[in-house]
């Protein structure tokens, strides 16, 4: 059956909304206009209504928001990218849901005693989607030239780490680092250590290498096809090293603009997949009570949507005046309107979604209650006056959680005097606006932990004046919480490790050049036609034992 679809309201009917001029959203395809319609015929072969050919491999759709800005995971964190690219790339390791590290690239690896060095015994075999050959050449390229430049997570991290990559042989590769790195194994995953094709990269100019659209991997699937606006796809690499994986003979991302759409989508069996990300949360009771869909709860890497602020523009350099904003926007509102009880209050700069990390004594419930007055009395210290200034506020548009939110923010703010111009962006205009420009007073966006503070959150506060995406365009730097985050990522000790994130917190919390809005708890869901989903911690990760049952 045919999705009928509507387009999302372009404006909440209580609230008045600044739009930027952008091309019209284009309607998502369903299955038979991706060519999974009833008795398609390719190349001679039979397929079902849902492209499943005679050998019972398939087609998976799933749904994501928008066209990825890049398919180079080794230079963005970019949530459908790693998506789409997780299929088609590999790391070293992957991650199980108890965040025990597993082989992929590599079988096989040593620590050593000082945790300084680690030794990588690499799959034989392997082929590139180009039939070239993989190697501990290319291992080591992607680490020292990709990764180690220009990774917003992995970047900064491994320049304090001073790593260096030796190659003894084809099949081995040897990383030392300077000072020992406790969640290094979790950073090499193909999230924040993609390995990339030397042959295709060597020599370019990575940020605009042809392979960054059209990706060239050693994962269980092949780039296919991008037709911008509609869908990705691509198909199952018959060479792929895991036996007789991949089961699916091709996966199918369709992109749905409009947030509304989504999980009708999901429940008409449109779409066979919904990744939390995409998801309006207040639908989830739709999808849990949906007996046709497999939901996965309780599985959460910690997450943080928060509130930068630009430290260089004239009202926020003042910190009185990021306080006042901590104090007048209601947290407890964004959780029960945003979403629909899933999630916590921001509690402090890191969040509470590591308790081992987390410092009660300074937390935003002591620090900042929602408190208006309070909000109205600092912003009268930093020298503002009621309606005498609008404030600029850019967010990703095609997630229906920063609209949910900037309205509530700009009804919070307007309450002790201050106007805040809603401007919902394209993700690559916001992307140039925030990151590259800082053309901004406010912004809205939520950053991945990884599993781990020091890979995810680092790059929230640690000092910073590139224009990667999904970095510290706050303007903050301070040379003490650089020291502190870097020591803290290299203690091997978690008691240590605590301490100094605790003593962040006194620090982050105070200056405040982030507000942590709340932390975020996932329902990723897929449809029970699928089998073999959702086995590594990260749902986009480890597609290669996914079957289709109809």
């Amino acid at each position: 059956m045919v999705l009928k679809l509507l387009r999302a309201a372009t404006e909440d009917k209580h609230h008045t909304m600044t739009h930027t001029t952008t091309s019209p959203p284009t309607p998502f395809l369903n299955r038979r206009q991706l060519g999974l319609g009833a008795l398609a015929v390719a190349g001679g072969l039979v397929t079902t209504r849902f492209g499943r050919a005679a050998t019972g491999k398939g087609t998976a759709v799933l749904a994501i928001d928008a066209d990825p800005p890049t398919l180079n995971l080794g230079t963005t964190t970019d949530f459908a990218a790693g998506d789409v690219s997780a299929k088609i790339l590999e790391g070293l390791v992957w991650l199980d849901p108890q965040y025990n590290p597993k082989p992929s690239l590599a079988t096989a690896w040593t620590v050593s005693p000082d945790g300084k060095s680690y030794r990588f015994s690499l799959r034989k075999g392997v082929k590139w989607h180009d039939g070239k050959d993989f190697t501990s050449a290319d291992v080591k390229f992607t680490l020292l030239e990709v990764v180690g430049k220009l990774h917003p997570r992995a970047a900064p991290v491994f320049k304090g780490l001073g790593i260096e990559v030796d190659t003894p042989d084809a099949a081995t590769v040897v990383i030392r680092l300077q000072k020992p790195y406790a969640p290094f194994l979790s950073q090499m995953t193909v999230f924040d250590a993609p390995i990339l094709p030397r042959h295709l990269y060597e020599g370019s100019n990575v940020g605009a290498n042809p392979a960054n659209q059209k990706p060239v991997g050693t994962g269980p699937f092949k780039f296919g096809e991008w037709k911008r606006g509609a869908s990705i796809k691509l198909v199952r690499n018959d060479q792929y090293w895991d036996g007789d994986k991949p089961f699916l003979e091709s996966i199918i991302f369709q992109i749905i603009p409009q947030a509304a759409n989504r999980v009708p989508a999901l429940q008409t069996g449109e779409v066979d997949e919904l990744l939390d990300f995409y998801t309006p949360k207040p639908e989830v009771p739709r999808i849990l009570a949906d007996k046709n869909l497999n939901p996965r709860r309780g599985v959460n890497i910690p997450a943080l949507y928060f509130m930068m602020f630009n430290t260089q523009s004239p009202l926020f350099s003042k910190k009185e005046a990021r306080h006042a904003l901590a104090f007048a926007i209601d947290r407890q509102r964004l959780v029960k309107q945003v979403m629909n009880g899933i999630a916590r209050p921001g509690a402090g700069a890191f969040g509470d979604g590591f308790k081992w990390l987390f410092n009660d004594e300074v937390s935003y419930a002591k620090k900042y209650p929602f408190d208006p007055a309070r909000a109205k009395a600092l912003l009268e210290k930093a020298g503002f006056k009621p309606g005498s200034a609008t404030v600029r506020m850019p967010f990703d548009v095609s997630r229906a959680q920063m609209r949910s939110q900037s309205q509530i923010i700009q009804d919070n703010l307007r309450q002790i005097g201050l106007e805040v111009k809603l401007e919902p962006l394209e993700r690559s205009v916001y992307y140039e606006r925030v990151f590259a420009k800082r053309d901004y007073d406010l912004m809205l966006a939520s950053y991945f932990s990884a599993g781990d503070p020091a890979i995810g959150y680092t790059r929230l506060y640690n000092s910073y004046t590139g224009t990667s995406p999904n970095t510290n365009a706050s303007g903050y730097a301070n040379p003490k919480v650089d020291q502190l985050l870097a020591d803290a990522a290299t203690a091997t000790d978690r008691a240590l490790r605590a301490k100094l994130y605790k003593e962040l917190q006194v620090i982050l919390n105070e200056d405040l050049p982030t507000l942590v809005l709340f932390d975020e708890e996932t329902v990723d869901t897929a449809s029970k036609k699928l089998t073999g989903v959702f086995p590594a911690l990260d749902a986009r990760d480890q597609w290669a034992g996914v079957k289709r049952t109809d």
